[in-house]
């Protein structure tokens, strides 16, 4: 009975398409040490800014995406503009280096 139940569930899941889980990954400056970089990460499938703060070299930020893609993009202090970053995997906790 809980095999059919479970098969069942897994078809229906299948035909009807599941939602995708979001992605979690962190965010990591390697400047030389007591150096910021200002940084904006942006979900890229929904647009939206998921952090924009100041990062101190060797520190470290989570942040979770709807899907599993970001956008890093970032400036040194006393930059004008952000330089927009390629489009990375977010996903499983992995660690983007900028």
């Amino acid at each position: 009975m809980n095999r059919t139940f479970y098969a069942l569930a897994g078809l229906i899941g299948l035909i009807t398409g599941a939602p995708a889980f979001a992605g979690t990954c962190t965010i990591e400056s390697t400047r030389a040490p007591g150096e910021w970089t200002f940084v904006r990460v942006y979900d890229v499938d929904n647009g939206k800014i998921v952090l924009q703060r100041a990062i101190k070299a060797g520190l470290a930020y989570e942040v979770t995406v709807s899907k599993n893609r970001v956008r890093v993009d970032s400036k040194l202090p006393g930059g004008i503009s952000y330089g927009a970053g390629p489009i990375s995997p977010c996903r499983d906790g992995n660690k983007l280096k900028i």
